[in-house]
Formats: C-alpha cells, sequence, structure tokens
C-alpha cells in the first residue's frame, strides 16, 4: 500500500485549524444507501446523463464521445445540457444528488472529527452537511458572500457550498458557462476564495487532477503563494509525473498519493485524524 506521509506542517494547520478542507465528488463517492449504491462521480455521471439526449445528430453525439474522450468534461457536459430537455435535466440531478438516501460514510465522518473552521465543497449533494445538523455549523453558497465573511468571525464552523445545493438546480454550476455567469454576478465571493487561498492553507480531497470543479477554480485565480507553503491535493497513485509537476510548478498545489486501490483513501484520511488530534492532545489545542 502507498500510504500516506502527512507533512507535518499541514497536520500543524488542521489542528489549530487555520487550513481550510475542500471537498469534491471522490468523497461523495465513499457513501452508500441502502442498495450499496455511491454517488456517481463525474466519469460515470457524464456517461449516463449524455442518455438525456433528444434525437440526437451523429455528429452531436460524436462531439459528446469525443469530449469524454478527452476527458473535457465541462465541454461535453455543456453539451448535454444543451441538447437535453430541462425537466429531465434538473430530474436527472435531483435524482443522483437528492433522492438516492445515501448515508455519511467513515471518511465524512473523519472529515468531521478534523473539525475544520472552514471547508469548501464543490459537492451538490447534503451528505456532509446533514452529518453536522446536529452541531453547531451554518451553511452558505456562492451568493452569500457578506453572510460567508461575517460567519468567519463567528465561533461557528462554516460549509461553503462554492457551486450551489441541490435543492436548487437552477442555481447550481455545473458546466463551465454556468461558473463564467457566476463570476460575472457574484463577483464578491471569488474575491472571497481568493483571500482565502492567499491566506489559508487548502487540503483538497475527493478530486482527480482532471475533474472541472477543481480546475475551474484553480485556474480563476493567480498563484500567489510561496513554495515554502504550498497546498495539497489527496490523488490515487498512478498521475503521470508531468502532471504532478505542472500542478506544482502552476497552482503551487503539492500531490499526495495513496494507493493502489481508492479503498486506501479511507485508511489515510483515518490516520490524518488521528495525527490531528494526537497534536492536539500534545499541545493543550482545545477546538
Amino acid at each position: 500500500m502507498n500510504k500516506i506521509m502527512w507533512p507535518e506542517n499541514l497536520i500543524e494547520e488542521l489542528a489549530y485549524r487555520r487550513a481550510i478542507l475542500f471537498l469534491g465528488s471522490g468523497v461523495s463517492a465513499t457513501a452508500k444507501n441502502d442498495e450499496g449504491k455511491s454517488p456517481e462521480t463525474w466519469g460515470t455521471f457524464l456517461n449516463n446523463i449524455k442518455g438525456l439526449i433528444k434525437n440526437p445528430a451523429v455528429e452531436d453525439l460524436q462531439f459528446v464521445e469525443n469530449m469524454l474522450t478527452q476527458e473535457n468534461y465541462l465541454l461535453a457536459l455543456q453539451a448535454i445540457q444543451d441538447l437535453s430537455d430541462s425537466g429531465a435535466y434538473s430530474k436527472y440531478l435531483k435524482d443522483k444528488f437528492s433522492r438516492g438516501k445515501y448515508y455519511p460514510s467513515a471518511v465524512h465522518k473523519a472529515i468531521k472529527k478534523i473539525n475544520s473552521k472552514i471547508l469548501i465543497t464543490t459537492n451538490f449533494d447534503k451528505i456532509y452537511e446533514n452529518l453536522c445538523n446536529e452541531d453547531i455549523y451554518v451553511k452558505y453558497d456562492y451568493q452569500k458572500a457578506k453572510s460567508i465573511i461575517a460567519n468567519i468571525k463567528s465561533p461557528e464552523n462554516i460549509i461553503i457550498k462554492a457551486h450551489g445545493s441541490i435543492d436548487d438546480t437552477n442555481d447550481m454550476i455545473f458546466t463551465s458557462e454556468q461558473y463564467y455567469n457566476a463570476q460575472e454576478k457574484h463577483p464578491e465571493f471569488y474575491f472571497l476564495l481568493q483571500a482565502l487561498f492567499v491566506t489559508n492553507t487548502v487540503l483538497f480531497l475527493g478530486y482527480g487532477l482532471n475533474d472541472p470543479d477543481i480546475n475551474l477554480v484553480l485556474q480563476s485565480f493567480p498563484n500567489t503563494s510561496n513554495s515554502s507553503s504550498p497546498h495539497y491535493i489527496v490523488i490515487k497513485e498512478g498521475t503521470s509525473k508531468h502532471v504532478i509537476k505542472h500542478w506544482e510548478k502552476t497552482y503551487n498545489v503539492k500531490c499526495l498519493e495513496y494507493g493502489p486501490h481508492y479503498d486506501n483513501f479511507e485508511e489515510n484520511i483515518e490516520e490524518l485524524k488521528d495525527l490531528v488530534a494526537s497534536l492536539r492532545n500534545e499541545r493543550g489545542i482545545y477546538e
């Protein structure tokens, strides 16, 4: 097993609640429902939702297939949405992200135990926030920048839904067009996000390096952080060293690899939770 050697500075930042956790679809994919099914990740989701295209022309289907092959998920989804019935599209999203009755996994519970002051997610589902319902948490989406700023100064933990929630499919950010429209309509949120990236260490969990969610976010911000204070992303082993180098140089994001199986993700996050708890206990850090 490729065990992650968690950087000491990252453990310390998390222990003092100075680091931000940023969750992607890979975290949601660890949840299951009563039927043993998990939420779909990007690739599976797109291969299934393309069936919604009404009376597709050959060239339209070929374009979508080409985009999927190239892992250009944003263009593939934009084309699928444009070619689908809006009602069927909205229902599909609700079915996949809201009506599955998924239960929080051990990964969700370990992340909650890490107890980050600020947690950001591009996930539309409500699995993690439902887990936090019994505690003092506040939740806002990208349309509520002023409320987020006010609560950063409060004792409550904050869950930021960077791409919206399944509660309102009209306000979900799922395609590049929707993302850039949101930037135009809510620039204060993206200024806030950039400020958080500049002033905090960010740990990305549940993303692949080709995931559109994280690429949209990182491409929007200039790399103003120092290489001695990087952000981190947890990825499954097997990614090209050239891609990893690109991420380190372009975004100042260091890759922490686990493997060889996706199941190894859970045990590594459990270890991180224990390391953070141990340091808090050692130094008398009260949450």
